[in-house]
């Protein structure tokens, strides 16, 4: 059985995969669901509607039993429901609001930065907010904690620490999934984003962060400004 976290910002439990109405429930499928859009467009008989069992929010953590057509049959632990489950509460949920944790012989989970990356790149356009942690506004080094929390891995909370827990990789040998470290020059460290892509032979580089210049989580190329305070490249392996 594998263990999961909800990486959906409200990733809503079904009764079963075909319980989703067609255009009606669309809002609270796929990866950035909009559950305040799904509630609007709901009437009073919409809202009654026995398909749906309970709501998850981001970063519960579920078991699969189950995965067929895009759907996962789960068991929400921290949610508990002893009539139906002494484990938790059971349900389908769309696998795309899914990040799934690999664990080596029962131990510790796998640290997949490639999963990581992918856990973030479910968090675009999601607002930018100093200091936030939620679906409504995050940080860089926010960005980076949840995704790799979402795989089970504890990363430090603040850009600075984030790197003293990073393997350093030389720049050149960066490949997605590994940090990029932004600073003023003084060793200190003011901003953290993911690499998306090997450096382009024109020597430009892509990540994907929570960039206050542009108020939102985005991907795109290093802008001049982040190319002069690049410090360095880091990999999480621990």
């Amino acid at each position: 059985m594998k263990i999961a976290t909800v990486t959906a910002p409200v990733a809503t439990l079904w009764s079963r995969p075909d319980a989703p109405r067609p255009g009606v429930d669309a809002a609270a499928l796929g990866p950035c669901s909009d559950a305040r859009s799904w509630v609007a467009g709901l009437d009073d008989t919409g809202r009654m509607y026995t398909g749906v069992l309970t709501q998850l929010l981001h970063g519960e953590q579920v078991l699969i039993e189950e995965v067929r057509d895009g759907w996962a049959r789960v068991v929400a632990t921290e949610q508990p429901a002893a009539k139906l489950d002494p484990r938790g509460y059971p349900g389908w949920l769309p696998l795309d609001q899914l990040s799934v944790r690999e664990t080596a012989d029962g131990g510790p989970p796998v640290i997949d930065p490639l999963a990581a990356l992918a856990a973030a790149r479910a968090w675009r356009g999601t607002p930018y907010v100093w200091g936030g942690l939620t679906p409504y506004g995050i940080d860089c080094s926010g960005l980076v904690h949840l995704a790799y929390r979402q795989l089970g891995v504890t990363m430090p909370r603040d850009a600075d620490d984030q790197r003293a827990a990073t393997t350093d990789v030389p720049l050149g040998g960066e490949r997605p999934g590994d940090l990029y470290f932004f600073g003023p020059g003084d060793g200190t460290v003011a901003h953290v984003g993911f690499v998306t892509a090997p450096p382009h032979p024109d020597g430009s580089r892509h990540m994907l962060h929570a960039c206050g210049d542009a108020h939102l989580v985005i991907e795109e190329p290093l802008r001049p400004h982040r190319v002069a305070t690049l410090i360095g490249a880091g990999r999480v392996t621990r």
